[in-house]
């Protein structure tokens, strides 16, 4: 998806400075690209354990506590993933209604990138939650 977004936005400044004459439909594939890449890149993120965490603050904690941080930080990254499922659908179900101005694709095509996002996000936290639980806190998110 970054190739084509590049490829596409290439072509964008070059339609507009070389032959001056914009492509009218390239601002409507990257942002259509833009969107996934950032829902998609944010499950990428909780796979990789590399969202922000407050290791200087948490690290400070007796073990127990520690672990329960870490369980309640997977468990607040899992309850996102769900509120971008929940609140995306709505996002998905308004888009039928509309179009992109140019090409006239529907919308929901955009929106879907919201739930499947969070879908993905409580997906690659289920393992995190089970280290968590185990008490492996060194990749669990918190």
């Amino acid at each position: 998806m970054m190739v084509v977004l590049c490829l596409d936005v290439f072509l964008g400044v070059f339609s507009r400075y070389v032959i001056a004459r914009t492509f009218t439909w390239y601002d409507e594939i990257a942002r259509l690209l833009f969107a996934w890449i950032v829902f998609l890149g944010a499950a990428v993120g909780v796979r990789r354990s590399a969202h922000f965490r407050l290791h200087l603050l948490v690290d400070r904690f007796p073990p127990g506590t520690r672990r329960g941080v870490h369980v309640l930080g997977v468990l607040v990254v899992m309850g996102f993933g769900l509120l971008l499922i929940q609140q995306g659908w709505k996002l998905v179900e308004l888009g039928q209604f509309q179009r992109t101005p140019v090409m006239g694709l529907s919308k929901q095509y955009v929106y879907a990138s919201v739930p499947a996002g969070g879908a993905l996000i409580i997906l690659y936290s289920l393992p995190l939650f089970w280290r968590a639980l185990r008490g492996g806190a060194d990749h669990a998110a918190a």
